[in-house]
């Protein structure tokens, strides 16, 4: 197994065991809650994911009883007197540029360039719930708790989830979760594709979400992330240039080593054994 170092003080740690790698928001004693400093130790973390060379599928899962239960509201969260202070021009560009930074962060995880999972147990609420939406797709344990309640908190979701969120679950029951900002259950979000499974424990999914990774991680990987390219390029171009973009992108990896050892695994009836060339 392959260790990372934590950063800025372990709030978040990477590490890489194989080709599957962690992401893990590190801050149990607060349940995850997202403040700046968690911010910017998430988005140094998926610097170091990225970097990484021999990672080919990432899981995003927190430590202790809860995932990430949003925007930590304490005093000591760098981003509460932008929210509360005086509501003047400065303080409302300065809280603009604030957004937009964390907004980015968000995007940076959504475009790694190799596979990602949520892993999801306890609390996923607001900012929490927003980081997993970046995700590829998302797993949880039978006590996991949704929900968006900025509007309860009179303020407005605002780091992608109302961009992200209708592209999964549908533009209705986004705008229902959205408007009434309750939560929701874990069968109630499988229900909605909000999520893909729901395990009993925390234990069963980390043990499911690390054999998918590995069943990830053992396809050709040049195929795997040049499908992932393509399904980001589908959400921002026409039907007639995402399919020539699909070609273009397919054309780049054929013929490669892993194709030709992929075509002899399968006559031969073996596992193949490949190298991303």
């Amino acid at each position: 197994m392959t260790e990372r170092a934590p950063n800025n003080d372990g709030l978040v740690t990477y590490r890489r065991d194989g080709h599957v790698g962690f992401i893990t928001l590190n801050r149990p004693e607060k349940r995850n809650a997202l403040d700046i400093a968690v911010w910017n130790a998430v988005d140094r973390a998926i610097e170091m994911a990225e970097q990484d060379p021999d990672a080919r599928v990432f899981v995003l899962d927190g430590a202790g009883k809860s995932f990430c239960a949003g925007l930590d509201l304490s005093p000591t969260n760098e981003i509460i007197p932008l929210i509360t202070g005086s509501s003047g021009a400065t303080q409302k560009i300065a809280f603009y540029r604030e957004v937009r930074r964390l907004q980015a962060i968000h995007t940076r995880l959504e475009r790694l360039t190799r596979p990602t999972i949520a892993a999801i147990h306890g609390h996923c609420l607001g900012a929490g719930l927003e980081l997993v939406l970046c995700c590829d797709f998302r797993l949880c344990s039978a006590d996991a708790t949704f929900a968006l309640p900025e509007a309860t908190l009179a303020i407005i979701t605002d780091v992608g989830g109302l961009q992200r969120l209708p592209k999964v679950v549908g533009p209705g029951h986004a705008r229902e979760i959205a408007f009434t900002g309750r939560r929701f259950n874990a069968e109630y979000a499988r229900r909605i594709n909000l999520v893909n499974e729901v395990y009993p424990d925390k234990e069963t999914l980390d043990q499911k979400a690390l054999e998918t990774a590995l069943e990830i991680a053992g396809n050709p990987p040049l195929a795997v992330q040049g499908a992932k390219d393509v399904f980001l390029y589908n959400e921002e171009v026409p039907l007639d240039q995402a399919q020539d973009f699909n070609a273009a992108r397919s054309s780049m990896i054929m013929p490669s080593e892993d194709m030709l050892e992929a075509m002899a695994a399968y006559m031969q009836k073996r596992k193949g054994n490949f190298k991303g060339a």
